[in-house]
């Protein structure tokens, strides 16, 4: 399941590996699935416009949509309560490796640290 900072990075050509995981996806190598709290978090940005908006429903209709459902919603809530932070950046990572988890997918990220904590399969490109 590949998070925000993942499509962040392959618009801007931020990292190499993005783009190199991005490749694998475009010629079948690999597949992938992105989560509704993902497309929530790339709208929701200050500077988001009509390109980006062009270039990332391109992507995700590469992807698979991933959706949000209850029992990951309780899971993600699990992760919270056991970890004692509840802010909402954290509710949304929560939601991601919860929904990740439940479809036994790894969450692709440079924010590694950030899913560790949750205790998400995690995967850096």
């Amino acid at each position: 399941m590949l998070d925000t900072a993942f499509f962040i990075d392959l618009r801007r050509e931020n990292y190499a590996g993005a783009t190199e995981f991005w490749s694998a996806i475009e010629d079948g190598i690999a597949t992938a699935s992105y989560s509704p709290v993902t497309a929530y978090e790339l709208w929701v940005g200050r500077t988001f416009g009509r390109e980006e908006e062009v270039f990332y429903l391109a992507a995700f209709a590469l992807l698979e949509e991933a959706p949000i459902t209850a029992s990951a919603a309780r899971t993600a809530g699990q992760l919270l309560r056991d970890s004692g932070n509840r802010t909402e950046k954290l509710f949304r990572d929560a939601l991601i490796a919860a929904s990740a988890t439940e479809r036994n997918e790894v969450v692709v990220t440079r924010n590694v640290r950030d899913f560790d904590d949750l205790g998400a399969p995690v995967r850096d490109y």
